[in-house]
């Protein structure tokens, strides 16, 4: 990342913790954007139950209960293993709409309207001068607040500069979250994915135990 705070799936020696969940959907609340809970559908986005929602100004309007979405996994480059220097030291929780997750391992790409949820969630408090502590487990690092939101979406009319993705900040701080977020300058994001990322802007390694079939299942 160019960035050290902004990104989706940014690379790195990552610890990950990775788990699968069951997911419900969403609805955006713009004004005028449909009911408030269920799927809902746009014609520019036909492949995706939960499209992104834009303002008149281009505005992306913060994703609603995306953590009932498909949670992708957990990327963590904690301070403690890079020399108290991390550029993402938080728990990197990803998302995707149960649609896209569906589409991708079918058919290899993410479809228009894909929205990828970056929710950062701090280390919980340490014991140990590398930031771990002690739990019934063992030691390790342990998730703790929320502590920010990032979200990319692709959209190649919208995004052509950016090789099809839009790059969106709603507050690297405690929630409650921006309602709605500008897309971010090439430099603070996208620019890193152009050079670095592994399969159309994604860092799509980090992710494919979950997202690959799991087999027998």
């Amino acid at each position: 990342m160019l960035s050290k705070r902004m990104g989706v799936f940014s690379g790195g020696a990552t610890v990950a913790a990775v788990v699968a969940l069951a997911i419900a959907g969403w609805a955006p609340q713009a004004e005028g954007a449909g009911p408030k809970t269920g799927s809902t559908k746009d014609p520019n986005y036909p492949r995706i139950d939960f499209p992104p929602v834009w303002g008149k100004s281009g505005d992306l309007v913060q994703p609603k209960d995306f953590r009932r979405w498909v949670f992708i996994g957990s990327p963590f480059t904690p301070h403690g293993l890079n020399g108290g220097k991390a550029h993402f030291p938080e728990f990197h929780n990803g998302y995707v709409q149960p649609a896209a997750d569906s589409a991708y391992p079918a058919t290899g790409k993410w479809p228009e309207g894909t929205m990828m949820v970056k929710e950062l969630q701090l280390v919980d408090k340490s014991e140990f001068p590398d930031g771990s502590r002690l739990e019934s487990s063992g030691r390790g690092y342990f998730p703790g607040a929320v502590n920010g939101l990032d979200v990319s979406v692709k959209d190649s009319k919208r995004f052509k500069e950016t090789k099809n993705w839009g790059y969106f900040n709603f507050n690297h701080s405690a929630p409650p979250y921006l309602r709605a977020a500008k897309a971010r300058p090439i430099g603070e994001c996208a620019g890193c994915h152009i050079a670095n990322a592994h399969e159309d802007m994604v860092y799509v390694n980090l992710y494919k135990p979950i997202l690959s079939t799991l087999p027998g299942n």
